[in-house]
């Protein structure tokens, strides 16, 4: 500590849940905000084969090989408390995998805990069906280490870290804590180092066309089949709805159904390819759908379209008509046929496009940036350090 009672530069350790799935993603930015006031590494289970291709690159992250059984995990728990060597944890979500183990070393090395709730996570598992339905499915799944019942309480012991930080306001009414939104580097995300021609030409994209795209993995709650719906429902040639970031699963053939001519689906990118193809876009599309699983969730996507200077349409569904006010349309979850109008509007008006652009540009750097919240979160570890 320095005389004003801060804490001088130390190690900061990054728990991720799985490092070889896109939560990962959410570690990753704790991180880069943590990287001006700290040194910092991220550790965690790889609970698949590989860590997670788009992030692979961007540290030499502290894996430990093991997979889902419960069993086998908690032989692999002693190495993973090895790996974890900062002077302080950070750990991402409220799952055994994570912030389980971040509380048993905590306790048995009386290291300062931060744990960060990013989704509602017994919501994305089971949604909120009420009744003995979630908690009878839950049973199905319990030698797995992240399911039902053990992440439940872990979303209880949540109070017992030392600090909380959440993703959005409606996680914070939930579970407390400090708002820490999902961060961009707006100079990696920047339109002023793309041109759109050039770009297109680049990834195999029409030139002359109106793209509007989405981008990330899809799933229903997301309601990229409301935007393929809606694309197709506009009916022109040369509008044509792009889709990035999705494997090959039952639920991205629907969408190329539901899109038919007028939907291109391209596969997972690297993170460093994504801002090329959010440049190519005229409008960006977030549909989220009022779903238990979206009930939390803030999607990092549309900080990322924001810092490019896109016009984006989304739905009122959590923080996300807060985040957009002033600067995007905000449309009702579900409803295709006001999508399309949205799309069609900004379609033909030009300088509504630029106009909402420019706004979503310029709050994003003000508020969303990683200089915006770099602070916010060091203020936490501070707290956390000095308890």
């Amino acid at each position: 500590m320095d005389r004003r009672g801060r804490l001088h530069k130390v190690l900061v350790t990054v728990v991720s849940p799985d490092l070889s799935v896109n939560c990962l993603a959410r570690a990753h930015v704790l991180a880069r905000l943590l990287e001006p006031r700290h040194e910092v590494e991220i550790a965690g289970p790889q609970l698949g084969t590989e860590i997670w291709p788009p992030l692979r690159d961007e540290y030499a992250y502290r894996a430990v090989d093991t997979n889902r059984d419960i069993a086998r995990f908690a032989l692999s728990v002693p190495e993973l408390l090895g790996k974890i060597s900062g002077d302080v944890v950070v750990v991402s979500k409220p799952r055994l995998s994570s912030y389980g183990v971040g509380l048993l070393k905590s306790v048995l090395e009386d290291v300062p805990l931060v744990v960060d709730v990013d989704d509602w996570e017994t919501r994305m598992l089971h949604g909120d069906g009420g009744g003995r339905s979630r908690y009878v499915s839950g049973l199905a799944s319990l030698p797995l280490i992240n399911s039902f019942y053990p992440t439940r309480c872990c979303e209880r012991l949540v109070r017992y870290a030392d600090e909380t930080t959440v993703s959005t306001r409606v996680l914070g009414e939930q579970f407390g804590g400090v708002v820490v939104p999902h961060a961009r580097d707006t100079e990696q995300f920047s339109p002023d180092r793309y041109d759109k021609t050039r770009v297109r030409e680049e990834l195999g994209l029409p030139r002359d066309e109106f793209l509007v795209m989405f981008s990330g993995t899809p799933r229903p709650h997301k309601g990229v089949e409301d935007l393929a719906r809606a694309v197709a429902d506009i009916g022109r040639d040369d509008v044509t709805g792009v889709i990035v970031g999705a494997p090959e699963t039952e639920y991205t053939e629907r969408i190329r159904r539901t899109g038919g001519e007028y939907v291109r689906v391209f596969g997972r990118r690297d993170f460093d390819e994504i801002p090329k193809w959010i440049a190519a876009a005229d409008v960006f599309a977030i549909p989220q759908r009022a779903s238990p699983q979206a009930a939390g969730q803030l999607p990092a996507k549309l900080f990322e379209a924001m810092a490019m200077g896109k016009p984006i349409v989304s739905t009122r569904v959590s923080d996300i008509p807060h985040v957009l006010d002033g600067c995007g349309i905000v449309i009702e979850p579900g409803d295709h046929e006001q999508l399309e109008r949205a799309i069609t509007d900004l379609y033909r008006d030009s300088s509504l496009r630029d106009e909402l652009g420019e706004a979503a540009r310029e709050k994003c750097v003000e508020e969303y940036s990683y200089q915006a919240l770099s602070p916010v979160l060091d203020e936490v570890v501070q707290r956390a350090a000095a308890n």
